[in-house]
């Protein structure tokens, strides 16, 4: 299944973002605490307030609603603030063989989900890599299925995407004819294997 892009990616301006860590954390009369949480990300969520939408772009944001039958499918967002990786290296090693294949990492050792408009993978022993040649991305997960075997160092730069689903019903309010006004709330999920 191809994850469709949100309307607008980056999100649009007058938003909240809310790091999350499913944290669990118990507090004990004595003074002590003890916190744990299995997560090594935070997940976001984002909660969008869009104002002044002319009808053009409420079309588009209500199809979009209706296409993920609302909160049902999960769909594809870049974060406003945290959506590059530039000169990455990748967790390749020169044992992988055709087949094979690794997630995609940004700077921090996230596995993220590259942008394909915009990818760059250069090899340390060759040049620039090309998807569908060297290495087949899969834009639903960030997985990349290797081609050819891997005989360097892989390096990529890339714009890329959070898989997401909407956190909340979506409403519109008119205040004015063809104005539209609304709220969202999109929660990040984890990628897939």
């Amino acid at each position: 299944m191809t994850l469709a892009i949100f309307p607008s990616s980056p999100l649009w301006a007058d938003l909240t973002r809310s790091p999350l860590w499913a944290e669990e954390v118990q507090n004990y009369d004595s003074g002590l605490r003890q916190a744990a949480t299995a997560w090594v990300r935070p997940l976001y969520v984002y909660g969008v307030n869009v104002a002044n939408m002319n009808e053009t772009k409420q079309a588009a944001l209500n199809s979009f609603w209706n296409q993920q039958q609302g909160k049902t499918t999960p769909f594809l967002i870049k974060d406003p603030y945290d959506y590059t990786a530039t000169n990455v290296t990748q967790p390749t090693s020169t044992d992988m063989g055709v087949g094979s294949g690794f997630f995609f990492m940004d700077a921090n050792s996230y596995r993220v989900i590259p942008d394909s408009s915009g990818l760059r993978v250069d090899a340390s022993d060759s040049s620039n890599l090309t998807n569908g040649i060297d290495f087949v991305l899969s834009q639903d997960n960030g997985w990349c299925s290797l081609l050819k075997a891997v005989g360097s160092v892989w390096t990529s730069s890339f714009e890329f995407f959070r898989k997401a689903g909407f956190d909340s019903q979506y409403t519109e309010l008119s205040p004015v004819w063809n104005i539209f006004s609304t709220s969202l709330v999109i929660r990040e999920l984890l990628p897939s294997t």
